[in-house]
């Protein structure tokens, strides 16, 4: 992981996708609300009907 990342509430750093395109590196976090009601399963099959009926 990168010096920049910092550990979270729970002491985790959090999961971080990083990618270099041209000059400027960009960096992802990811998080999950710990309220939420969907599952990933849920989370995904909305996104791809969302995909599908928008278009990318």
């Amino acid at each position: 992981m990168n010096e920049h990342m910092q550990d979270n509430i729970t002491g985790h750093t959090p999961p971080c996708l990083e990618q270099k395109i041209d000059k400027t590196t960009y960096m992802v976090e990811v998080h999950f609300s710990e309220k939420s009601t969907q599952n990933l399963e849920d989370k995904l099959k909305r996104v791809i009907l969302h995909d599908l009926e928008y278009g990318k």
